[in-house]
């Protein structure tokens, strides 16, 4: 479809292809503009049916898509739509990581990740399916996705569900039909869907039910060798086999409800899906009961013929429990009255068990609830954070402690703890960015940097949010020991800025830290050009801001030079400190013209300029010796005139 890989589509820089899907190809290009990566959607205009329909199809998911992604963070973000010389395109997110399928073809995934993963997406699908927009003048109520699958899904490299593709989606009516199937993907459509194209919230949840049998057994639920088989076996109603180990049994039973052949049989809404999903996590009892569980195995057995590929055991091998254990092995208890054979302690031991198992069975159902209960306390957090109904960190961070004070590492809180986390990285993330934007950052605001990334690291540890945790170590040390003129904060902030750079390889932050360090606080200027080059190499352009402190650097140590030069008034080594003193100067001066108006730079070029003007006098001095006659008064004068000259 794109010839070259290099090709260039308007401000997009094709660098390399991801995939296809459907009429689409999807490439990963460079948004010259932005400066950024992003995924490329791509579909060639045609006038056929089919290729007007998917473009439309794309167009009108890519609006839905966009305003679902600013409630569902899990949703990829839509960042430009249109049509481009003689492309329809969408310009996406790029989500670094992988995606299911390849996760997939490693073997079944955990339960309980799959399981996570599930429960995810069921809250995506709840809020697509609740969302409210108007779009051109409509109001859309709902919006169903129409293909999940799992090339559709990505683990990103944080281990976030990130839900990709919304192209196809359309607006939920409760009964929205298309004439064709292409738009979806068979070994995850519904019965009804490819029976009469029926479309909505009952096929997405369809096809995460079948995707999660996929995760937990390696295998999809029905299997056939031609996909026109395979759609006759679906289309059949009858029900796919019940989850093979190692699938836990009350997991097994959510699948059978999830995929019973009428929709009315299955979960009436994502929520009602996610929330015996999270039962299931949490230990709790599910509600899909056991005889659902056989009424579908036996169904199977008798409808199943050669299209299934099954084998089915031989009768003479299926024996019951009951038919194979020996009868002295089976007990009757509570003993009968009156039986002499059975000791009293045996009694009393029985009953405690029976205590002791009705009281395990009690706490486990509290502690199923407490999980239950604290994970929806958690969800109205994360969705208060995601949605932005709170946005102050330290209020953020105080639901969170009361929330999680009992138990900050539970499974339940998950979600929550994430959502927490990345809130008070992004906080100080901000002051970080800021100040290598050439922003003034003062202590106050380090301070709140670093106590917001202190918090962070509690949550997870990660070695890039420990590096960016130096680095505001680095600088709160860096300006209390510069104020304080104390060596050994200074020599501190050194090593935090150090330590903060092997943490954060790439980054040209802890080398700008340095500079200004050793510029003000260390007054040594050759490290401080030495870490500018260090930033520069990380791809930091050098500003107005650095030139200014390189300047002040050796404005400074000309100072120093020059100052120090008395030591040695008279003697050959004079001149040679003087010379140097004026090469700082001089290097200080165009520095400072280079960036006028910025600063202070006009009264410092002021500055400078008179000090080059004593430093030349004292060159030309040492180099012309005056011939003046000390003896008289007025050749006394006339020296001491121009030794204040030169020291003024």
């Amino acid at each position: 479809m794109i010839a070259p890989a290099s090709r260039n589509l308007g401000k997009y820089e094709i660098l390399q292809k991801l995939g296809r899907g459907g009429m689409a190809d999807v490439y990963l290009a460079l948004d010259t503009a932005a400066g950024f990566n992003v995924a490329l959607k791509l579909i060639e205009h045609a006038d056929d049916l089919d290729t007007r329909d998917s473009i439309e199809a794309e167009r009108r998911g890519a609006e839905l898509q966009a305003r679902l992604a600013e409630v569902d963070s899990r949703v990829v973000k839509i960042y430009d739509a249109g049509d481009i010389d003689s492309y329809f395109y969408v310009a996406m997110e790029y989500i670094d990581g992988q995606d299911l399928a390849e996760l997939m073809r490693k073997g079944p995934l955990e339960p309980e990740f799959a399981t996570d993963v599930a429960i995810a997406l069921a809250g995506t699908l709840e809020h697509a399916h609740n969302l409210s927009v108007c779009i051109d003048g409509k109001e859309c109520s709902g919006i169903v996705h129409g293909d999940i699958k799992p090339k559709n899904i990505r683990i990103d490299a944080r281990g976030e569900v990130r839900v990709l593709d919304f192209g196809i989606a359309k607006a939920l009516s409760l009964s929205r039909r298309i004439t064709r199937n292409e738009f979806g993907s068979v070994p995850y459509s519904s019965p009804e869907r490819l029976a009469d194209g029926q479309v909505d919230f009952h096929a997405d949840l369809w096809a995460l039910a079948v995707m999660l049998y996929e995760m937990v057994t390696g295998l999809p639920p029905y299997q056939a060798d031609t996909t026109e088989r395979l759609e006759r076996m679906i289309r059949s109603l009858i029900p796919p086999p019940p989850a093979p180990d190692p699938c836990p049994e009350p997991l097994r039973r959510i699948l059978v409800k999830a995929m019973m052949p009428e929709p009315e049989l299955r979960y009436a809404s994502a929520r009602e899906f996610a929330d015996e999903l999270i039962m299931f996590r949490t230990g709790g009892p599910v509600r899909a009961v056991t005889e659902d569980l056989d009424a579908t195995r036996r169904t199977f057995r008798r409808a199943a013929d050669e299209e299934t590929r099954r084998a089915t055991p031989d009768d003479d091998t299926r024996r019951t429990a009951a038919e194979s254990r020996k009868p002295d092995e089976v007990l009757n208890w509570p003993p009968p009255k009156g039986r002499k054979d059975v000791q009293p302690w045996v009694v009393v031991a029985y009953r405690a068990a029976l205590c002791t198992a009705a009281a395990m069975l009690l706490f486990g159902v509290f502690e199923a609830i407490s999980g239950y209960v604290l994970y929806r306390q958690g969800q109205k957090l994360e969705n208060d954070i995601q949605t932005e109904q709170v946005t102050d960190v330290n209020q953020i961070w105080s639901r969170w402690t009361e929330l999680s004070k009992d138990n900050p590492s539970s499974v339940f809180l998950q979600g929550p703890r994430k959502a927490v986390r990345q809130k008070m990285t992004q906080a100080a993330d901000r002051v970080i960015a800021s100040y290598r934007n050439s922003d003034a950052v003062n202590e106050t605001g380090w301070k709140a940097a670093r106590e917001e990334l202190t918090h962070s690291l509690t949550l997870e540890p990660d070695e890039t949010v420990r590096g960016k945790l130096r680095l505001t170590e680095a600088h709160v040390a860096r300006i209390e020991g510069t104020s304080h003129k104390n060596a050994a904060e200074l020599n501190e902030a050194v090593d935090r800025f150090n330590e903060a750079q092997r943490l954060l390889p790439n980054s040209p932050d802890p080398a700008l830290g340095l500079a200004r360090l050793y510029v003000y606080g260390l007054k040594d200027i050759d490290k401080a050009d030495q870490a500018l080059h260090q930033a520069e190499k990380h791809g930091f352009a050098i500003g107005n801001r650095e030139k200014s402190q390189l300047a002040d650097g050796y404005r400074d140590r000309a100072d120093r030079t020059y100052w120090d030069s008395r030591n040695v008034r008279g003697l050959p080594q004079e001149k040679e400190q003087i010379q140097r003193a004026r090469d700082d100067y001089q290097r200080a001066l165009e520095l400072y013209q280079s960036i006028v108006p910025y600063g202070n730079a006009n009264a410092s070029i002021v500055r400078v300029q008179s000090s080059l003007e004593s430093v030349n006098f004292r060159i030309h001095e040492i180099e012309n010796p005056p011939a003046v006659n000390t003896d008289s008064p007025s050749g006394a004068i006339d020296k001491l005139r121009k030794l204040l000259h030169i020291w003024r």
